[in-house]
């Protein structure tokens, strides 16, 4: 199985067709190579088809008149980019997408997408499924950014990133304390602190004074993109205290 293949496999919209049709549909996508900050689509450009992440992280942005910008969502390995705009009334991007590390994408036209769907039904669940799983991830960002503090934003964050570690798919605090071993866990930053504190919509210096103030109260330990969960159980507690006074 080529690269393009393994790649497909690992998204929710291919991952149960089998090595014959993931090498037929191979065939006929193109790779591309970003470096990293370079542009993959700016808002306003018309959608002509589907990205899949094959490398790397993007990063969703959206921008003001002034140039900055807040970043949306992280794309990684396995992500698909593009799809949720097919079937909708508006075809143009209502974001830029920019590549955060140096990325490989694979690109397949959208009419070529379409006639994939409405040919094979297990294509076709998986589109609605991948759709899904995007808003969800959509409604689980909006709820950490509601948080009303800086730490219940980082904590909620942390948490979620080791239950996406741990190939769950309902964030439940219950779950992690029941997956939890003798071993410490921890959760990889994907990013950055800079852009992981853009995606929290915090400034870094903030992110990163309640990262070490969390390290002297012996939450967590940060080295470097790895943060360590040393108090899984309080940092859990703090996400059910929330949820009781909401």
């Amino acid at each position: 199985m080529d690269k393009i293949s393994r790649a497909l496999s690992k998204t929710v919209l291919f991952s149960d067709l089998n090595k014959d049709q993931l090498v037929d549909y191979s065939s006929r996508m193109n790779k591309r190579t970003l470096w990293k900050g370079e542009i993959l689509v700016n808002e306003g450009d018309r959608v002509d088809g589907l990205y899949v992440v094959s490398d790397g992280t993007l990063a969703i942005q959206k921008y003001s008149i002034d140039g900055e910008y807040v970043t949306l969502n992280l794309l990684e390995p396995g992500d698909v980019l593009g799809h949720e705009f097919f079937y909708g009334s508006r075809n143009r991007y209502t974001y830029s997408v920019e590549a955060v590390t140096n990325v490989e994408v694979i690109y397949l036209p959208k009419d070529v997408v379409i006639r994939f769907v409405e040919a094979d039904d297990q294509i076709k669940k998986n589109f609605v499924k991948s759709i899904s799983d995007s808003l969800n991830e959509q409604y689980t960002r909006i709820d950490i950014l509601s948080q009303r503090n800086l730490r219940l934003k980082i904590t909620n964050y942390l948490l979620h990133l080791h239950v996406k570690s741990e190939e769950s798919t309902d964030y439940l605090y219950g779950d992690i304390q029941h997956r939890s071993t003798e071993a410490t866990p921890y959760v990889e930053l994907p990013v950055s602190k800079e852009v992981t504190a853009k995606l929290l919509a915090m400034p870094r210096p903030s992110f990163s004074r309640e990262l070490v103030r969390m390290e002297k109260e012996g939450l967590i330990r940060v080295n470097g993109k790895i943060v360590w969960l040393l108090d899984l159980q309080a940092l859990v507690m703090m996400g059910e205290d929330e949820y009781e006074e909401d």
